[in-house]
């Protein structure tokens, strides 16, 4: 919950509680006399830029705790046989705080990378199945509490695999990022996409009515066909999509929606669309829920 909280602190909130806690060692270092070293407590405040807001606040924290070192070292009285040495000491300070920020971004920076890298589907570069519910659960909740309505798409490769038994499997991956790069350009930026598994990819449609859903998914259908025409892929495209005006709570009933829609193009003769209004309600839609089909891909 704390991580949380500050996660969403700007840079100017942190930096100004950095400070708040630099004065406080500062004063606690000053009261204490020379006797006790507080020099360890200024990483505090270090560390709280650092990790949470980056290098550069880091560094600026750095340079505060230093100088408030140096000033709470020189006002305490504290002789010296040297008048350089509070300052040579104030730099070594200053250059340990600096090192300590640095590794923390670095830490932080790789983090969140292999945290992305685990989202993401290695060859498409769209979210992975987990990624892509986690994502698309997030959205369902937004949508049930302010009763907004959105759109799933479930798309199945046709005849996917004609192109790895007859051109290999070097050839069908060049289809499937093929097919990922189309999804990721074609939809808008408030949209997810991801691929499910082998050749099923999913694209979820926050705060969108029935006709603005269609249009969408009539613009990603055009691409992807325009990617077949111009390479020659003997490959189509079944896509399923379900329009709920009221959401269902989990991504995995609302998938499992536009799954069925999806097969029902399967079974009717292939690459093709089909769009539907979904009721969320479970007992009112078991039918299609239960409606089981045959993988004809």
């Amino acid at each position: 919950m704390l991580n949380i909280f500050l996660e969403a602190r700007s840079a100017a909130q942190i930096i100004t509680t950095g400070l708040v806690f630099t004065v406080l060692i500062g004063a606690c270092d000053y009261l204490t006399g020379n006797e006790l070293s507080f020099s360890i407590f200024y990483l505090f405040p270090v560390a709280l830029a650092s990790w949470y807001k980056g290098r550069k606040s880091g560094i600026f924290l750095c340079l505060v705790a230093a100088i408030t070192w140096l000033v709470v070292d020189r006002i305490s009285g504290r002789e010296y046989s040297h008048e350089f040495i509070p300052v040579w000491n104030a730099i070594v300070r200053l250059g340990f705080f600096t090192i300590t920020s640095y590794l923390l971004t670095e830490l932080r920076y790789h983090l969140k990378l292999e945290e992305k890298l685990a989202s993401i589907d290695g060859l498409t570069g769209l979210l992975n199945s987990r990624a892509f519910e986690a994502a698309a659960d997030r959205l369902l909740q937004l949508a049930l509490r302010h009763n907004h309505p959105l759109a799933l798409g479930y798309i199945d490769l046709d005849n996917f695999k004609t192109v790895n038994d007859t051109l290999g499997h070097h050839e069908g991956d060049r289809v499937l990022q093929v097919v990922g790069k189309v999804l990721s350009t074609s939809i808008r930026g408030t949209d997810i996409t991801g691929r499910l598994g082998g050749d099923e990819f999913a694209v979820l449609l926050p705060e969108t009515d029935f006709s603005g859903a269609k249009k969408v998914f009539d613009n990603v259908r055009s691409h992807l066909l325009q990617a077949v025409d111009d390479t020659g892929w003997p490959i189509g495209f079944s896509i399923g999509v379900a329009f709920f005006s009221k959401p269902p709570v989990t991504s995995d009933d609302a998938l499992k929606f536009a799954d069925n829609l999806m097969y029902r193009i399967k079974k009717g003769g292939k690459n093709d669309v089909i769009y539907e209004e979904i009721n969320p309600a479970i007992e009112e839609n078991a039918a299609i829920l239960q409606e089981s089909g045959t993988d004809t891909a």
